[in-house]
């Protein structure tokens, strides 16, 4: 584990560097994402001052859920996406070669080696924004239900990263299939409104089968006082199992991969 901390560390200093060395591009794509988010939260601050309540789902509420949903989203798109942008050049054009002869895990290479600093400031924005909504509209909050929404939270990140790896494992089969990083993009999307208003049948779907309540619904519900404790446990276990799942699904796929130098 400490070999790739220290791995992930050298990753992350070299990004940065690169990244100052484009200052105008690093400034201009985190307003354009704090623009994006900020768009998204005024959209339900409109839509709300014609109603009172969703299905139980306050303005404050919502607004909570919406920015723990771009805070999971930001922490996505900086440290997995901009590596799932590659994926399919990487097998189509033999690159992935130079990643299997590294003493390291080829997963960890394939989804962690870059990180963009482009939504750095909207991540913040998102952070303080729940921080401000919990503390004004759901204070006080115990320590365990902190405790439990962290988790919860940092299991949606997970879950969120081993579906979306698992869809990237196609193209070892299909060969070209250019944008298929971005098809999971639309399921994902679906977790910046409550699970809850979905109806009886894709409710259950996304609290279970393809668990994407974890990322915002369910940490929402922790902070304000509305979870249930054995979802905890069964997001955790989905969290640990579908990782276990995409990496043997992974070393399945590279079976299949015909290399370069092949």
């Amino acid at each position: 584990m400490r070999r790739y901390l220290k791995l992930y560390w050298a990753f992350f200093k070299n990004c940065l560097i690169r990244e100052m060395e484009f200052r105008t591009h690093f400034w201009l794509s985190n307003l354009i994402s704090f623009s994006w988010a900020g768009v998204f939260l005024l959209t339900y601050i409109f839509i709300f001052r014609q109603t009172g309540a969703v299905n139980g789902w306050t303005i404050e509420q919502i607004l909570l859920l919406t920015s723990l949903y771009f805070l999971s989203d930001r922490i996505f798109d900086s440290c997995f996406e901009v590596n799932f942008e590659e994926f399919v050049e990487l097998v189509n054009t033999g690159r992935l070669d130079l990643f299997l002869t590294k003493p390291v895990s080829s997963q960890f290479m394939v989804s962690l080696r870059r990180f963009s600093f482009s939504f750095f400031f909207s991540s913040i924005a998102m952070a303080v924004i729940a921080v401000y909504l919990v503390k004004h509209n759901f204070w006080p909050v115990s320590m365990i239900n902190l405790l439990l929404s962290l988790i919860i939270f940092l299991s949606g990140v997970v879950i969120v990263y081993a579906l979306w790896f698992i869809t990237l494992l196609p193209v070892f089969w299909w060969g070209r299939a250019d944008n298929i990083q971005h098809l999971f993009r639309p399921f994902h999307q679906l977790t910046r409104i409550p699970i809850d208003i979905t109806g009886k049948v894709l409710r259950p779907l996304f609290t279970f089968v393809i668990p994407l309540a974890f990322v915002a619904t369910i940490p929402a519900q922790a902070l304000i006082g509305k979870l249930s404790p054995w979802l905890v446990v069964y997001g955790v276990g989905a969290a640990a199992f579908l990782l276990w799942l995409s990496h043997r699904l992974w070393n399945f796929a590279l079976r299949h991969y015909t290399s370069a130098s092949s």
